[in-house]
């Protein structure tokens, strides 16, 4: 059969095939997630983890993750991990293409048969997801390479923060061939995910060799890639579109069986504990419906267009039964069954919930940068607004300078403060005494120069902790030693501790001064969080959840959060449990628990849920 003779895929094949089939894959859908969630996920993770530590270390993050896994045993160990991820989610549509090919047949598979079937062929389906994050890696990488010749050639004279506040003509340019170099690659993945979309049946269903797999799906493919492209395409917007919808409707739902007074705590924590149930069900239904609906359409593509011309036929060796229309069939006693489960579980989730609500909080404040919305950064005047804002702590940067001193910067010039060029570590005290930091603000603050370390700690003893963060940027001397001797010579080693985003500055501040705090600061980690070497995590607000904290605090560890600069962003993560909140308004962050202290169990609950429900915490500065 020609191209031209083939039929065209259709929705409605698609989901023909589902209503026939949508028992066996829900069953069999929920079993494998349940056996990935046991067994699978956990060994690509311990996999994961010994990647980590062939490369030298339990736990990488940042900058030092990309550093990882360029090194050669890195790279083959990050196509290993990927080709099992990959693989997990492969086999999981094995097993739902084994359930639709047999209901092609008029029989129903059931699902240990089914998972037998991707248990049978998981080697060979690894095989297949392994060349391709190896083929994928290696047709990005030009890409990739591309976006970092930009970005040193155009954005790396000065700091980049001058690139993200000024917008000049550096930046615009970049942002253009970014967005060129963005699209290339976006066509590239296109490409191939057209291109290989018919490896996993051809493997399966036709015993095509795993090495020759994703040529023979590209030659299947050639002709039809926009019909797959936009396939995928419409398949990933009705999933968002789907989740979306069953999202708001919960969140309705929810608002509606909640009460709006909290006298009833039962009614509450039975209103809370369904609302969770739903939700939880809801996205549980939604996940097993795209998934299924993937598996569908890729076998109906590959029937219309992906095939061999053979006719469709049974699997062999795989037990079945004949369709049955009692099969999950609703009935009276399922249905007050279920009911009766369900209530049990509502109520049991609702009373966990409140269980862990947090009556108090124990969250330190920290200025970032000072009080970095009424003042300049890293000013004196921020630094004396943080502490009339009630501030637990004021974080400020600390660099040297031409003369070895230390003062308190965050970038390595001053572009974006002052226009002006030079280098900190070129800039000695004199030439600092000059630099206006203030103006960019407010005429009002013309006055302000960059401090001295000993200044800052000078305006802040007993009154308020300092949180020094140690920068690189290649030009240091001594500056773990100078910072342990400018606290030490004022006594103030009780009141300040140390952070940093470079681990071996963590390790010589802390064998410098071992009583002091001192913490690694982070976006992202890779590996186990607990087994860094650090007395607390600084993390972006952005990666905090509620997983990282407990297993920062586990560990003996405390989690500050940053930046966090709104009323809604700083009361979920003190309901999360994080240590402190670095903010550029302390005292924002000092109404929000103000607020919060005023809060019993049950207002505290309603706040908590709400982003679930859709409702917006009524917090803000007062």
């Amino acid at each position: 059969m020609t191209d031209e003779e083939k039929p065209r895929p259709a929705v409605g094949d698609v989901v023909r095939r589902l209503r026939r089939s949508w028992a066996p894959l829900l069953l069999t859908d929920l079993g494998f997630k349940a056996a990935s969630f046991i067994v699978l996920t956990p060994l690509v993770g311990v996999l994961f983890r010994m990647v980590l530590a062939a490369t030298g270390d339990e736990v990488v993050s940042d900058a030092d993750i990309l550093h990882a896994f360029l090194s050669p045993l890195g790279l083959a160990g990050a196509i290993g991990v990927g080709a099992l991820l990959l693989g997990v989610v492969a086999l999981e549509q094995a097993a739902l293409m084994a359930v639709l090919v047999q209901r092609e047949q008029g029989q129903n598979l059931p699902p240990i048969s089914a998972f037998r079937f991707a248990a049978a062929n998981a080697w060979r389906v690894v095989r297949v997801t392994g060349r391709i994050c190896a083929v994928a890696l290696a047709a990005v990488l030009p890409c990739l390479t591309a976006a970092g010749l930009v970005y040193w050639a155009l954005l790396t004279e000065y700091d980049i923060n001058y690139y993200l506040k000024e917008k000049p003509t550096e930046w615009t340019v970049a942002f253009a061939l970014g967005a060129v170099i963005a699209a290339a690659l976006a066509a590239v993945i296109l490409r191939l995910i057209t291109s290989w979309f018919f490896a996993l049946p051809v493997v399966l269903l036709e015993g095509v060799e795993p090495g020759r797999a994703l040529r023979a799906s590209a030659e299947r493919a050639a002709g039809h890639r926009w019909t797959i492209a936009a396939w995928v395409v419409g398949w990933l917007l009705a999933t968002l579109l789907l989740s979306a919808v069953v999202t708001g409707a919960v969140g309705v739902f929810g608002r509606a069986i909640t009460p709006t007074e909290t006298d009833s705590l039962r009614a509450l924590t039975i209103a809370v504990g369904v609302t969770l149930l739903a939700w939880s069900v809801a996205n549980l239904v939604v996940n097993v419906v795209n998934t299924a609906a993937f598996a569908a359409i890729l076998l109906s593509l590959y029937r219309t267009i992906g095939g061999n011309g053979e006719p469709a036929t049974p699997l062999v060796g795989l037990p079945t039964t004949a369709p049955s229309a009692d099969r999950l069939r609703v009935t009276r006693f399922r249905l007050l069954s279920a009911g009766v489960i369900g209530g049990i579980i509502a109520i049991t989730i609702g009373a966990a919930t409140l269980g862990g609500v947090r009556l108090q909080d124990d969250v330190q404040i920290m200025a970032h940068r000072g009080a970095s919305v009424s003042a300049p950064e890293n000013t004196m005047a921020a630094f004396q607004a943080a502490i009339d804002a009630g501030a637990n702590w004021i974080e400020l940067d600390v660099q040297e300078n031409a003369d070895g001193e230390v003062v308190v910067m965050h970038d390595s010039d001053f572009m974006k403060l002052a226009r002006d060029r030079r280098k900190i570590w070129d800039a000695k005290g004199a030439d600092l005494a000059d630099i206006d930091i203030g103006s960019w603000f407010s005429p009002d603050f013309a006055d302000q120069r960059v401090p001295t370390l000993g200044e800052v700690l000078d305006l802040c003893k007993g009154k308020v902790g300092v949180n020094i963060e140690l920068k690189y940027y290649g030009h240091n001397e001594r500056l773990e030693q100078r910072v342990a001797d400018a606290v030490a010579d004022r006594g103030m080693d009780a009141q300040v501790m140390a952070m940093s985003l470079k681990r071996e500055g963590v390790r010589k501040m802390k064998s410098l001064r071992p009583d002091w705090k001192v913490g690694l600061l982070m976006s992202v980690a890779a590996g186990d969080p607990g087994k860094i070497d650090a007395d607390f995590l600084a993390v972006n607000a952005g990666f905090a959840d509620l997983r990282l904290i407990e297993a920062a605090h586990a560990s003996g560890k405390e989690v500050f959060v940053w930046t966090v600069n709104d009323a809604a962003t700083m009361s979920a993560m003190i309901s999360r449990g994080v240590d402190g909140l670095l903010t550029d308004d302390p005292a924002l962050a000092r109404s929000v628990l103000a607020q919060r202290a005023g809060l019993d169990a049950p207002q505290r609950l309603l706040l908590e849920l709400a982003g679930l429900l859709g409702v917006k915490p009524e917090l803000g500065e007062q």
